[in-house]
């Protein structure tokens, strides 16, 4: 590329000296890419005296056939520099199905309207979908990940409430320590290969549970209305059941018995050459997912 520039400057400036100025480079540069240049097409593209340059034929030729493919080159360094400044185009991002739902989707509609030249699609699927291979931009994730050659920029905690339907804990009582969860029905996620384990909080140090239960699902908000038809005892995220907490259709358990927060993340596949339009859903949503 270089060689080919320098060949087009000094073609159309007329000499080495003004072709060197023009790229800011040295005469002595010039001279070897042009002699690179041609020692690679095995032909004379420029004869040179002390006093003048002039084009040969097959000089000519190459120059013609050449100056369009670097312009054409030039134009479309051009509009990839435009899409690095600013969002256009498709914006693909992978979320949550309740998150999506409750929390993101409003978001998104803010960030789309804000930016009209791109085109958000939000695919929303509780399981961990491979965003390199399925082409997505962004996947936003909660809880614990996985090592992966992903980049994981932490947005914002999200608490964790243990809870059940005052129904239940009427007929099975409430559960006041961790170990007392193993008597209980559990309604936890389905994670096919693992089994389900609770990392929850007592009296100030982390305990994980191993829980049983006769209601899995890939889902929260299925858990959630599993948990206020008095199924079980359930942790969720306190954006799935907040509304619950607050009407007491769900209350939370024992105060020396909670679970710590996770947290939201947001997944993209390099550091390098970040798209400008990752980078602003990314600024939005740290500032707005409260």
């Amino acid at each position: 590329m270089e060689d080919l520039e320098t060949f087009v400057a000094v073609v159309e400036h007329g000499s080495f000296t003004a072709a060197a100025h023009a790229l800011g480079i040295t005469v002595t540069v010039v001279s070897r890419r042009i002699r690179g240049l041609e020692r690679r097409l095995n032909t004379r593209l420029l004869n040179r005296t002390t006093r003048r340059v002039s084009v040969t034929e097959a000089g000519a030729r190459y120059h013609a056939d050449v100056r369009p493919a670097l312009e054409a080159l030039r134009d479309s360094e051009a509009r990839l520099q435009q899409l690095s400044s600013e969002p256009s185009g498709e914006l693909r991002v992978a979320a949550p199905m309740s998150f999506g739902i409750r929390r993101l989707g409003p978001l998104l509609a803010q960030f789309a309207a804000a930016h009209p030249r791109l085109r958000v699609r939000l695919e929303l699927d509780d399981r961990m979908v491979d965003i390199v291979a399925q082409g997505m931009d962004l996947a936003l994730r909660i809880g614990h990940l996985d090592d992966s050659s992903l980049v994981a920029r932490p947005i914002l905690p999200i608490p964790m409430m243990l809870c059940a339907a005052p129904a239940y804990l009427e007929r099975h009582g409430t559960p006041r320590q961790a170990a007392d969860l193993a008597e209980h029905v559990c309604l936890h996620y389905s994670i096919p290969g693992q089994r389900e384990a609770w990392t929850l909080r007592e009296m100030g140090r982390s305990v994980t549970v191993q829980v049983r239960g006769g209601f899995c699902s890939n889902n929260g908000d299925v858990l959630c209305q599993a948990a206020v038809a008095g199924l079980g005892v359930v942790l969720l995220p306190e954006f799935i059941v907040g509304q619950d907490l607050a009407a007491g259709t769900l209350l939370p358990l024992a105060p020396g018995l909670s679970a710590p927060s996770v947290t939201l993340y947001g997944l993209y596949p390099s550091r390098q050459f970040v798209p400008v339009k990752v980078k602003l859903l990314l600024d939005h949503l740290m500032a707005t997912v409260v």
